[in-house]
C-alpha cells in the first residue's frame, strides 16, 4: 500500500517499548489492507486514489470498510459532504489511517499489559 503522507502518532503518544517505527508503520498498513479487504493489485494503488475510485464505483464496500475500521459515522458523513472528490477522498484516507494507527496502538498496548500481568503472576 502506498500512502501520500507519513503515519504520525497522536500528540503525546509514543510507540510501545521496543517497537521500531518501521515495524509500527507496516502494522498500520496491514490494518488498512485487512479492514478495507484490499487485494494484491489494490494494495499497490495509492490509498487516496483507491479511496476516490471506490467511493464512486462501490460505496457499499467503502461503508463496510469504514464499519470494520470503526471509523465514526459522523466523521464519514461529514467527509462525504465535501463536494471536491479529491479533497473528500484524501480526508477519508487520512482519517482511516489515523483510526488504523489507534487500533494498532491499542492492540500493542493491550498485549503489552497482558504480558506484564502474566509476568507478575
Amino acid at each position: 500500500m502506498t500512502f501520500f503522507s507519513e503515519i504520525s502518532l497522536p500528540e503525546g503518544v509514543s510507540l510501545p517499548p521496543g517497537m521500531l517505527f518501521d515495524a509500527f508503520q507496516k502494522e498500520v498498513f496491514a490494518q488498512i489492507v485487512k479492514d478495507f479487504q484490499l487485494d494484491e493489485k489494490e494494495s499497490h494503488t495509492p490509498f487516496n486514489v483507491w479511496m476516490a475510485h471506490t467511493i464512486r464505483v462501490n460505496p457499499d464496500r467503502i461503508h463496510a470498510s469504514f464499519y470494520r475500521l470503526d471509523l465514526g459515522e459522523k466523521t464519514v458523513s461529514n467527509a462525504l459532504k465535501i463536494e471536491d472528490p479529491s479533497i473528500r477522498s484524501t480526508m477519508l484516507a487520512e482519517q482511516s489511517i489515523q483510526r488504523a494507527t489507534l487500533k494498532v496502538l491499542t492492540r500493542f498496548n493491550y498485549a503489552l499489559k497482558n504480558r506484564l500481568n502474566s509476568i507478575k503472576n
